[in-house]
């Protein structure tokens, strides 16, 4: 038992856990309702919720049945189910919380504890207009790195009205009866009051009008504060490249903010191995964003899932504009990253969340232990979707138009040992399926011919398309492809605007991200120091 707790909860993370939980301010009592079968998902539970009550006593942990007369009281009818405070909130995690969603069970705590949630106080105020019950249901997956935040966000707003909002965190490879219903195959997914509200991270102006409303909300809903927040420079965008220009920008002295319309990350959180990162011969990207996260807190403020909708300049001074506030800067940093690109197949946008995914870090875990599914590409992202795709059991064809992979040699390597199959010189012509992908139509380009394959799901990893609206607000210069151009020094046409990492093209890598945003920052330092184009 003993290798067993050591297994759920490192040596390590329990110090981490212990320094954590001395914020806890109000006792937690957490119950947990197990059936009395024996399987993987109770005893992972059983042994993590006992590792943490051992860390702190501020947190008593229960046991119950599914046949005990409190199951039956509280209508709990699914094993493995924690209900967290139940004397005070609605708030319950059904199924096990193992990978990233045992980062939601132990911020579920520490929230309920200190009767806190990570919402502004712009949406709670918006939030109190709530009159009505709301169950809202998050259907997320161990492998998400997205997932908690979302389920936090939920989270909160049963903590901010414990009469109105029950949420329940649902795991959906536990509970597959939901996903046929609602037809899920991506997540974070979102369900209230029985109404499906779709796949993705909203911000919580966003969810919370969402929660009011019943139906999916757009940016524009979110209602607007008018907080004025000055600073020397704005990074728009939260990966390596942005919090690399923070870490940067802070140390040199200047008042900066990193602006992150999502989660802070960027493609890296979702990458499931980073094996090119100097330092470190192997890490999980969700580990390497952590440790560069905490450290630009050091030296910069990170607002997260706060989308910059319009940039302008006024005098010498640029103004920001989100859905909550607005910001002042000196200067800008675009590192705003790309998104994938799209097939533009039949089938393709009516199918995205249904078995169409961008994302096999996010959504893989649907078709593991035998799922049939298709990689589209020939770089090393599509290779190192695949291989993660294969690591988990699900069955895995290369599909790429070319007749040879684009990927790095050692990614090669490790699809010809997994003996992954490629088809060569192949094409997506169109997807079917109804409610959820069901089989694909492949054309050869060199034969020519066409045929069916049955499939579950379309993983496509074919390039990206860079993030470049806000760029074309300031009207800057870009090459045909849409990538801002900027020089050595990472400074564009428009003084005090720079530009850096896959925003710029190039090459598309974390060390070249994290390279060009200190880069970045060091000249804005100095421009600001001593403006060039003021010299004589």
């Amino acid at each position: 038992m003993e290798n067993q707790s050591e297994a759920i909860l490192p040596e390590e993370t329990k110090k981490i856990l212990r320094d954590t939980f001395k914020q806890l301010k109000d006792p937690v009592e957490v119950e947990v309702f197990l059936n009395k079968e024996a399987s993987q998902f109770n005893e992972a539970t059983t042994l993590l919720l006992k590792g943490i009550a051992e860390l702190t006593d501020k947190v008593k942990v229960r046991f119950f049945t599914l046949d005990s007369d409190e199951a039956k009281r509280k209508e709990i009818t699914r094993s493995p189910t924690v209900l967290i405070s139940p004397d005070k909130f609605k708030i319950s995690y059904v199924g096990s919380p193992v990978g990233e969603e045992g980062r939601t069970l132990i911020m579920a705590i520490i929230l309920a504890s200190n009767n806190s949630g990570i919402i502004s106080e712009q949406a709670l105020r918006r939030l109190l207009d709530l009159k009505e019950p709301r169950h809202i249901q998050v259907f997320v997956s161990p492998s998400c790195p997205y997932c908690p935040q979302h389920a936090l966000v939920a989270i909160s707003t049963a903590i901010a009205l414990p009469d109105l909002i029950t949420v329940e965190v649902i795991e959906m490879y536990e509970n597959r009866d939901y996903v046929d219903k609602y037809h899920i195959i991506t997540v974070p997914f979102t369900v209230i009051n029985g109404v499906p509200l779709g796949t993705g991270v909203r911000p919580p102006e966003i969810f919370v009008e969402e929660i009011l409303t019943l139906s999916s909300a757009e940016l524009k809903a979110a209602s607007f504060s008018g907080e004025v927040v000055d600073l020397d420079v704005a990074i728009i965008g939260g990966g390596p490249g942005g919090l690399a220009a923070g870490i940067y920008a802070g140390r040199s002295g200047l008042k900066t903010a990193v602006i992150e319309k999502a989660t802070v990350g960027g493609q890296v959180l979702i990458t499931p191995v980073v094996e090119n990162y100097p330092g470190y011969s192997q890490i999980a990207g969700k580990n390497l964003v952590d440790i560069m996260y905490q450290q630009a807190l050091q030296y910069t403020y990170i607002f997260e899932n706060e989308g910059v909708i319009d940039v302008t300049k006024v005098n010498e001074t640029f103004e920001l504009k989100t859905a909550v506030r607005i910001f002042r800067a000196k200067g800008i940093i675009f590192v705003t990253g790309a998104e994938h690109k799209k097939l533009d197949a039949p089938g393709e946008k009516n199918l995205y969340g249904r078995g169409v995914s961008y994302c096999a870090t996010c959504d893989g875990y649907f078709f593991k232990d035998g799922g049939r599914v298709i990689v589209v590409g020939g770089g090393n992202s599509a290779a190192t979707d695949a291989l993660y795709l294969n690591s988990i059991g699900a069955h895995v064809t290369i599909v790429h138009r070319g007749p040879a992979m684009r990927a790095e040699a050692f990614l090669q390597k490790s699809l010809t040992e997994r003996k992954i199959p490629i088809l060569w010189d192949t094409v997506v012509e169109k997807i079917y399926g109804k409610d959820r992908v069901d089989a694909v139509r492949l054309k050869n380009l060199k034969k020519p011919s066409l045929k069916e394959m049955r499939i579950d799901g379309v993983f496509i990893s074919i390039g990206y398309t860079p993030n470049n609206e806000l760029g074309k607000m300031l009207n800057l210069p870009m090459d045909k492809e849409g990538y801002i151009k900027a020089d050595s020094s990472q400074r564009t046409s428009v003084h005090l605007v720079y530009a850096a990492g896959d925003v710029t093209g190039g090459v598309k890598q974390i060390a070249t991200a994290v390279g060009q945003g200190s880069v970045a920052a060091i000249s804005a330092f100095e421009d600001l120091s001593s403006p060039y184009w003021k010299k004589k």
